[in-house]
């Protein structure tokens, strides 16, 4: 288990401690005296409680990484509203994920990535691209205004 793993962490508490002391002198010209102390005390205790990690809120984790050094991870979670591209649920999109992984240990061999430019341009991408004009050059530069 991660707790178990972690070593233990000094960690120094302050007491106030403070007091008051009777005179027993009738005469004298003090009735009591008072003190106040800061004390410092230093306890072993573990890095991470189990209950640390029970108590985490949905998204978050802590993680050995980089050679054993701890974390605390925060992960976004998808938003509730519809999207026709997210997938229905990260069972889903972790598939997708399975089966488009390569390995990338001769990444320098690779010029391009299949999956990403093997695919058609969405049908919004393609109206635009055929409603657009290149623009010329007309060689008058008294008026430089851009063509909407």
């Amino acid at each position: 288990m991660l707790t178990r793993q972690l070593p233990k962490v000094e960690v120094y508490t302050t007491t106030i401690v403070s007091g008051a002391t009777d005179s027993s002198d009738i005469r004298g010209a003090t009735d009591f005296t008072s003190n106040t102390q800061d004390r410092i005390s230093m306890s072993s205790v573990p890095m991470i409680e189990p209950s640390y990690i029970v108590g985490l809120p949905k998204g978050q984790c802590f993680a050995l990484l980089q050679g054993g050094q701890l974390w605390k991870v925060r992960m976004p979670l998808p938003a509730p509203d519809p999207d026709e591209v997210m997938p229905a649920d990260l069972q889903q999109l972790a598939g997708h994920m399975r089966q488009s992984y390569s390995e990338a240990t001769q990444w320098w061999e690779f010029t391009r990535s299949p999956v990403l430019q093997d695919a058609a341009l969405p049908d919004d991408l393609i109206d635009e691209a055929a409603i657009a004009t290149p623009i010329t050059d007309t060689g008058d530069t008294a008026s430089e205004e851009a063509a909407p």
